[in-house]
């Protein structure tokens, strides 16, 4: 498994930007509010997945307290990680389109619609980056040179 690539959740960021965008562009006077509860449940999600990234390298490190690691977990929080940041730049990207849509907008609906966008943006930044940061945690380590 290789690991993911920056581009390639840049990309993802940038084509749902620019559906939501578009969307929100065309149907914005037909959807309800945002609710804060989105961008509230990524940052739990990312604040777990930060954890288990510390955690996880406690135990890879064999640091005093910590129980070993079986690498079939290892590997299973790999795969999470290798998923979540995709979804994480996806939906970065929906709330930075709805964001630069709404940024132009005034009244209460658009201004409480602007602050749930930036919520969005941020708390899926920050589990792009958890996520980013537990798929490091679990690449296997080169093996040190043989001294043959």
């Amino acid at each position: 498994m290789k690991p993911t690539r920056i581009t390639v959740l840049v990309l993802l960021a940038a084509a749902a930007g620019s559906v939501s965008y578009l969307l929100t562009s065309n149907f914005y006077n037909d959807i309800p509010p945002l609710p804060l509860l989105g961008p509230i449940f990524l940052v739990l999600l990312a604040a777990a997945e930060a954890y288990t990234a510390s955690t996880t390298a406690a135990r890879l490190a064999g640091r005093p307290r910590t129980q070993p690691i079986h690498p079939l977990t290892v590997a299973r929080i790999a795969v999470l990680a290798k998923a979540t940041s995709p979804v994480a730049a996806i939906a970065a990207g929906a709330y930075a389109g709805v964001l630069a849509y709404v940024a132009q907008l005034e009244g209460p609906h658009a201004s409480a619609d602007l602050r749930a966008a930036i919520a969005g943006v941020v708390a899926s930044v920050l589990l792009a980056i958890a996520a980013l940061a537990m798929e490091r945690v679990c690449r296997v380590k080169e093996p040190p040179p043989d001294d043959r």
